[in-house]
C-alpha cells in the first residue's frame, strides 16, 4: 500500500522549501505523483472560471501582482521537485489559501502543510490555516514544523501513533497506513483517564495490533495514564520514544468548547517540533 497522489501548498514563505523538501521525499520514497498548489489569496467566488485579466485594466492592476506571487511560488516548487526527480504538476489557483487546498484535497492521497506561524505576514498567509484544511478536507494532512530547516530523509522510519478508540483515532490510523507500512518501528499510544480507562484500553490492543498486523505494520502498544493536557502528553511521548512523526486523529470541537476546554488539536499544531499527520 503506498501514497499516489500528494498535494502540497507551495508560496513565498520561508518556510515552503521545507515543506516541499518533504512532500518531495515521500512522493520518491513512494513513487507518488507530487502537484504543488499557489493560491492567489482571494475568494474564487471573484475568479470562478480561473484568474484571466486584460492588461492594462483596473483589475489586472490589482490581481495581476497575486498572480505573479503565485507564480513565483511554483516556479520554486519546480525546482525543488525536480532536484529530487519526482514527477511533478503545478496548479495556478484563483482562491483563497485555506479553501483551495481543502477543495484541491479531494483529489490526493496526502497534503502537506506547514505549521503556521505568527511572525509570518504574507499577504495570503491565513492564520491557522492548517486547523481549517484538516477539518475541510477529505483527506489527511502532514503538517511539517516551522523550526526545522527541513525533516530528516527518515522522518516517518519511527512514528508514534495516538489513540483513543475514537472514529477520528481510527481514520487517522487507516489514512496513514501508506508511512505505518514502511516505518521501522510503530508505537500506539494509549493515555488512559476516567473516560478511557487503562481497562478498556487493554481490551481494546488484541483488535487494535490485529488490524495493523493484518496491513503489515508491526507494532506495540504503549499505555500511559493520563491528566492534563493530551497533546502535550503526546508529544512528550514523542520524544521519549525519539519518533520522528506523530499520526492523531483530530476532533471538531466548537471554537466554545476549545476554548472552555483545550485541544490536543490545538496544542500539537502549535508546538509539535516534529511532522504530525492528522485526519478528521
Amino acid at each position: 500500500m503506498s501514497l499516489q497522489s500528494i498535494l502540497v501548498h507551495a508560496d513565498l514563505s520561508r518556510h515552503a522549501p521545507a515543506r516541499i523538501h518533504a512532500a518531495a521525499l515521500l512522493a520518491r520514497e513512494h513513487g507518488a505523483h507530487l502537484t504543488g498548489a499557489a493560491m492567489m489569496g482571494v475568494s474564487r467566488a471573484i475568479f470562478p472560471n480561473g484568474y484571466h485579466q486584460r492588461p492594462d485594466t483596473l483589475s489586472a492592476a490589482c490581481f495581476d501582482p497575486l498572480a505573479e506571487n503565485a507564480r513565483r511560488a511554483l516556479q520554486r516548487f519546480e525546482a525543488i521537485a525536480s532536484e529530487r526527480g519526482v514527477p511533478h504538476d503545478t496548479r495556478l489557483v484563483a482562491d483563497e489559501v485555506d479553501d483551495g487546498l481543502a477543495l484541491l484535497s479531494r483529489f490526493a492521497d496526502l497534503v502537506v502543510v506547514s505549521q503556521d506561524d505568527l511572525d509570518e505576514s504574507l499577504s495570503d498567509h491565513v492564520l491557522r490555516m492548517p486547523d481549517y484544511v484538516i477539518l475541510n478536507s477529505p483527506r489527511p494532512v502532514l503538517v511539517i514544523p516551522h523550526g526545522v530547516d527541513a525533516p530528516a530523509a527518515d522522518f516517518a522510519r519511527r512514528v508514534l501513533l495516538a489513540w483513543d478508540g475514537s472514529r477520528e483515532a481510527a481514520a487517522a490510523m487507516a489514512a496513514s497506513l501508506p508511512l505505518l507500512g514502511r516505518a521501522e518501528s510503530v508505537t500506539v499510544a494509549m493515555l488512559s483517564d476516567r473516560v478511557l480507562t487503562a481497562a478498556d484500553c487493554a481490551a481494546q490492543q488484541d483488535e487494535l495490533l490485529g488490524f495493523l498486523g493484518r496491513h503489515r505494520v508491526r507494532a506495540e502498544a504503549l499505555v500511559r495514564e493520563h491528566t492534563g493536557d493530551t497533546g502535550r502528553a503526546l508529544l512528550a511521548l514523542a520524544d521519549e520514544l525519539q519518533a520522528g512523526l506523530l499520526v492523531m486523529g483530530c476532533y471538531g470541537h466548537s471554537r466554545l468548547r476549545e476554548l472552555c476546554l483545550g485541544g490536543a488539536r490545538r496544542t500539537v499544531l502549535a508546538e509539535a517540533r516534529i511532522p504530525a499527520l492528522l485526519a478528521h
